[in-house]
């Protein structure tokens, strides 16, 4: 009667421990059939965690659009970047103000300059700039935006947008007097330490009839005749223009005078080298003209 007693107490047990194998091993067999590395979150591939060749830089670093290897003007879609995507001009540009990426439209070859802002280039001391090498058998081309002194801050902005008087003052100065110290810069800081200036406009026009002078540049204002500006020409003077909006400028702007040639004259715009290649007529700049002087050898 014992033997039966305890045979029937372990023929639960057994059963029960069927039971719990059977529930338990047809999950066991399902994971199985998953192979390992599907069951975990793939490695990241090192190679694709790299940032590209010439990827990750800072926005100074990639600061190349608009120039191509020979350092001319790209064309209006962009550039490329190392790995040949075109990356739009506009991208790269749009935190720069208003007046600069103007400048960057229209003058190509100022563009140099405008990329250089990004950059926050300085200007050097005015003494540091040499101009020794210019060719002064004719009043010499300079630019405001020149990247030797167009950074320099100038009546409340850079030198390269409101310095068209001191560049024109400086190339007129130079060739007359033979002075190459006298730069665009050093003009700008006589200009400011004198006071001929409008903080946030630009340069007086005190500049052309006062402060020439101490420069060794005789100045002599002249009515707005034909005949009186082709007898300063002819006579060898340099006529300085103020310009109101027009052809030039919306607001205002200086440009010289350097020559007589046929169909009108030839000019130096501090601003524009397509301006100064091409040849102006009297009838083309005489209603665009608010003062003009006669620059001499003081």
């Amino acid at each position: 009667m014992s033997g039966r007693r305890k045979n029937g107490c372990l023929l639960p047990v057994i059963i029960i421990a069927a039971g719990v194998i059977l529930l338990f091993r047809p999950w066991g067999r399902e994971k199985e059939d998953f192979p390992e590395h599907q069951l975990i979150a793939p490695e990241a591939d090192p190679e694709e965690d790299k940032a590209p060749e010439g990827g990750n830089k800072s926005p100074v670093d990639s600061v190349n659009i608009g120039i191509d290897a020979n350092n001319t003007p790209a064309s209006d879609s962009g550039s490329a970047s190392d790995d040949g995507a075109v990356i739009p001009d506009a991208e790269k540009l749009e935190d720069l103000p208003e007046d600069l990426l103007k400048l960057y439209d229209k003058v190509p070859e100022a563009r140099d300059f405008v990329l250089g802002c990004l950059e926050h280039q300085k200007a050097p001391d005015a003494g540091d700039i040499d101009l020794s090498d210019l060719d002064l058998d004719s009043v010499p081309a300079l630019y405001q935006w020149d990247g030797r002194w167009g950074y320099a801050q100038y009546a409340g902005g850079l030198l390269g947008l409101t310095g068209c008087g001191p560049t024109c003052l400086s190339m007129a100065a130079i060739y007359l007097t033979g002075d190459t110290s006298l730069n665009p810069l050093y003009v700008a800081d006589f200009a400011t330490r004198n006071g001929y200036y409008f903080p946030g406009s630009g340069t007086a026009w005190t500049l052309f009839s006062e402060g020439a002078e101490s420069l060794g540049v005789s100045s002599r204002e002249l009515p707005l005749s034909k005949s009186v500006i082709d007898g300063c020409l002819t006579s060898g003077d340099i006529v300085a223009l103020v310009l109101g909006p027009g052809d030039f400028t919306d607001s205002g702007h200086f440009i010289l005078l350097t020559g007589i040639s046929e169909g009108g004259y030839t000019i130096l715009d501090p601003n524009s080298p397509a301006n100064t290649e091409k040849i102006w007529s009297y009838d083309t700049l005489s209603g665009q003209i608010k003062n003009i002087w006669a620059l001499s050898a003081g």
